[in-house]
């Protein structure tokens, strides 16, 4: 019966708790400072495929709402296991929270689709090999499968990005 429920609950998503809370264990940490961190983080915790609408609506409000200012790539580190742990449960948010990852990468001079891709599936690697729990399996996934794939709308953040400079 045990080994039908850890089934039952790995078919719909964050199967490894221990691994999940070690990977967004810095959320709570830096909910001492940033309050809808720790929202975010219990928020996250609940994330799977059959989350609701309004549910997956009060994540991404609560991820905006962190506001973590730091440099270009603090705040890329920051972001990237939250944006890419969420885009592989519900990749409709892409237009709303690509930024977090594009924007930084941008601002460091990467304006080219293919080089982006490039940096982000590079940063994963170095990231994993400094802590293995950096990233979430899901992450992994997204980054690996989904990110190249999206190619139109990696474009259209680098637009948006040039379309802000000339502002």
């Amino acid at each position: 019966m045990k080994k039908k429920m850890q089934h039952l609950f790995s078919s719909f998503g964050n199967s490894d708790q221990t691994n999940f809370k070690k990977t967004f264990t810095y959320l709570e940490t830096v909910g001492k400072i940033l309050p809808h961190s720790k929202i975010c983080f219990d928020l996250l915790e609940k994330l799977n495929y059959q989350t609701t609408d309004s549910e997956s609506d009060s994540l991404i409000t609560v991820l905006h709402k962190i506001q973590f200012t730091s440099n270009t790539n603090s705040y890329f580190y920051f972001y990237f296991p939250l944006v890419s742990h969420i885009l592989h449960y519900k990749p409709q948010y892409e237009k709303e929270i690509l930024k977090h990852l594009i924007g930084p990468n941008f601002a460091n001079g990467t304006s080219a689709v293919e080089e982006m891709i490039e940096i982000i599936h590079g940063a994963m690697k170095y990231k994993l090999n400094e802590n293995q729990y950096y990233l979430s399996k899901e992450s992994q996934d997204w980054i690996t499968s989904e990110l190249p794939k999206l190619e139109k709308e990696v474009q259209r953040e680098i637009d948006i990005c040039w379309k802000e400079l000339d502002d």
